[in-house]
């Protein structure tokens, strides 16, 4: 099954294929954004991510599209996000991508951090023609913050996939 938000250590080959004589070259075109909404997950283990506002990411299988909406109820509990599968070449080749979700004003405030995070960011390593999953749970009441979210997906200097939800509180 799909896994969300590992991650994973850095490397040149994930970035620019294999310097070996005779390697392919890694070629990566674009994001294909195969749905998106709200989902229903399982199997969630904690990883360390210093960049996001919870301090950690998670990795998830048993995903599950539950609604294609782009409305996200504000409320603990409720997971939104995309799949969508990296284009390029050779096939199934590591890419290592980096994510970046904005939060709206005023940013999420964690109580365990003193300033209020505008963005929450990490890489992770998909491989190309495989199908992936960005999302984000709201697990706890701080993060909770209605407005429009915007998720991002990047390699290098180019945004390769945006989309973005609206939280209302119900």
């Amino acid at each position: 099954m799909v896994k969300l938000s590992a991650l994973f250590a850095s490397t040149l080959l994930a970035l620019y294929g294999s310097a070996e004589p005779g390697a392919q070259t890694l070629n990566v075109d674009r994001i294909d954004v195969l749905e998106h909404g709200i989902y229903t997950s399982s199997g969630s283990n904690q990883v360390a991510a210093p960049g996001t506002a919870a301090g950690t990411a998670s990795e998830v299988g048993d995903i599950h599209h539950a609604t294609t909406t782009r409305t996200i109820p504000a409320q603990e509990g409720v997971e939104f996000g995309f799949r969508y599968t990296v284009v390029g070449a050779p096939a199934r080749a590591e890419v290592r991508l980096h994510f970046v979700t904005i939060f709206p004003p005023p940013g999420m405030h964690n109580p365990a951090k003193r300033e209020p995070q505008a963005q929450s960011e990490y890489d992770h390593s998909t491989q190309i023609g495989v199908a992936a999953y960005k999302s984000y749970s709201l697990r706890n009441d701080w993060e909770v913050v209605p407005g429009n979210w915007t998720m991002q997906i990047w390699y290098g200097d180019r945004k390769l996939a945006e989309q973005t939800f609206t939280l209302v509180k119900q």
